[in-house]
């Protein structure tokens, strides 16, 4: 260290004095160095940590040097972070004085949150006139999984309401460990139409284990069907052991529109009404089965009554179509023993050239000619009335056309295929039973329209006869509506009453159908609104 200096005022005002020059108390001048500055080093310059696993415990240090390789004293005034958020963190210096030759030290310490490589910088700043801010390179990277949902936000748009819109929505693994998925849930605001589907068929149950690498992934799918007109907004929340986002979220959105509203309006009528017109096998292996029937119609006709069914039955033998006997129905106003009378008389054949095609013989009773004014059978058909063709015989069908084509015959008598329906009692299907050949193309129709198929080879014809004569009678029970609705948005008035149990939709045949306990009496009025399917092809 340099003695004190005294000045002396006089020698002040020499001329020849420099200003790098002091006078000395001896009164000699002595030069003044004032190159003397310190010098910072810092050592290491830059730091690689290891890749550590991000547990919220591991953790590595690394200690940097200070030096003052100057002549003069070197003030530290700060060390610090050029990113705070960065997982490092700093030990307080030793001192922030350094002598020359002197030394201090600091240290950083590396905690990962994410499987990410980070980088951060130390800047070093002090007195030193070359080096103020002396910059330190960190680089560190941690070990864990790393969630990615794609995508992460999704909007379905405006479909129409009652259609479907799926996404697939991908969970990928981007870190550099295993990603283990343990839960899946959706939030919505408020009650939404969308959902997710976490496609178990091929994903399996959770837990779901991600390895890392973008070619592992799992693939849920993101529903939606709108049934309002409300905007639809929800989050799947996807739970793993990322580390740093251990529930991640990814945001859909979508807004319904409506393609039509409609109602549809029924009257229930009093009672049922149902035109039963059968088709019998003349042909000589058959007149047992023939006074099966006839022994078992009093059955027959007492389940109908029991139903309080509005019936004309017939029976049709004679090529011609035209029904036998002075009356061509049977209904609830004959007596009893009337009504088996004329049974036998309709059922009676004898043989004709179809006897053992069934459509042939039912086209040729509802042609227009036989019901029409002053047909052979003009009484027995009627527009309002449900329409049951049954088909007794022990051979395989043989009508000139497809079973298709009499379906679609008959269909169009009616205003609603459904009022169409035919049944069988005929061989077991496809195999035939005893001497019977199988009821091939009469079982088609009977499955076709929904009808019964019965076998002929039974024993207790008394019970086949209940279950023909109930399925034949007229369905008060179901309402065919005009157009295909959004099932969710179906409201049902009865008498005005909106009634919300005892029903259902059956979306096979768009009808509503009522519970047996709940079917709406006589005369009432059967209100049906609902929201129109859009078009959901596009």
């Amino acid at each position: 260290m340099r003695a004190s200096l005294l000045l002396v005022p006089g020698l002040l005002a020499l001329a020849a004095c420099s200003e790098n020059s002091l006078v000395t108390k001896d009164g000699t001048i002595d030069d003044v160095d004032d190159s003397s500055a310190p010098d910072i080093v810092v050592s290491p310059e830059s730091h690689d940590f290891d890749a550590l696993s991000v547990d919220g415990v591991t953790t590595q240090t690394q200690e940097f040097t200070i030096t003052n390789e100057g002549d003069a004293s070197l003030q530290l005034t700060s060390v610090e972070l050029d990113d705070p958020n960065a997982p490092f963190s700093l030990s307080a210096l030793g001192t922030v004085l350094v002598e020359p030759g002197g030394s201090t030290a600091f240290s950083v310490t590396f905690q990962p949150i994410t499987a990410e490589e980070v980088s951060a910088t130390v800047f070093v700043q002090s007195n030193d006139p070359d080096e103020p801010n002396v910059p330190v390179a960190l680089t560190g990277s941690g070990i864990a999984p790393q969630i990615e949902l794609d995508p992460s936000d999704y909007d379905f748009g405006n479909p129409d309401i009652g259609c479907d819109s799926q996404v697939p929505m991908q969970i990928r693994n981007i870190g550099n460990a295993d990603l283990i998925v343990t839960e899946l849930r959706y939030v919505t605001a408020a009650e939404s139409e969308i959902s997710v589907d976490p496609n178990v068929s091929v994903n399996g149950p959770l837990p779901w284990t991600i390895p890392p690498g973008t070619d592992s992934s799992v693939t849920v799918l993101m529903n939606y069907n709108p049934l309002d007109d409300y905007a639809d907004n929800g989050y799947l929340t996807v739970v793993s052991n990322d580390p740093n986002q251990p529930e991640a979220q990814a945001h859909q959105a979508g807004l319904g529109v409506i393609a039509g509203v409609n109602e549809d309006i029924f009257e229930q009528p009093l009672r049922g009404s149902t035109d039963i017109l059968w088709a019998l096998d003349w042909s000589c292996s058959m007149s047992d089965d023939i006074a099966q029937v006839a022994t078992n119609f009093d059955i027959y006709v007492g389940t109908l009554a029991g139903l309080d069914a509005d019936y004309h039955v017939a029976a049709v033998t004679q090529d011609d179509g035209c029904i036998l006997g002075d009356l061509d129905y049977i209904d609830g106003s004959l007596t009893s023993d009337e009504q088996q009378t004329a049974w036998d008389i309709m059922s009676a054949g004898p043989e004709g050239a179809y006897t053992e095609m069934a459509f042939t013989l039912m086209e040729a009773a509802l042609s227009s000619d036989n019901i029409g004014s002053g047909g052979c059978n003009e009484d027995f058909y009627r527009e309002e009335a449900k329409l049951n063709l049954v088909g007794l015989t022990d051979e395989v069908e043989q009508s000139a056309n497809p079973w298709s084509y009499y379906v679609a015959l008959f269909q169009g008598y009616k205003a609603d295929p459904n009022d169409v329906m035919f049944h069988a009692i005929a061989g077991d299907y496809p195999s035939g039973c005893g001497t019977a050949e199988p009821g091939e193309n009469l079982y088609q129709a009977v499955v076709a329209t929904g009808g019964t198929f019965l076998s002929i080879c039974a024993t207790d014809w008394g019970s086949n006869m209940t279950e023909l004569a109930e399925s034949s009678a007229a369905d008060l029970s179901s309402f065919a509506l005009t157009q295909a609705p959004v099932p969710e948005t179906i409201e049902v008035y009865i008498d005005g009453v909106r009634t919300t149990a005892g029903w259902t939709y059956d979306s096979g045949d768009t009808v509503v159908r009522f519970d047996d306990d709940h079917i709406p009496g006589g005369g009432t009025t059967i209100n049906i609104s609902y929201m129109v399917a859009g078009d959901c092809s596009s």
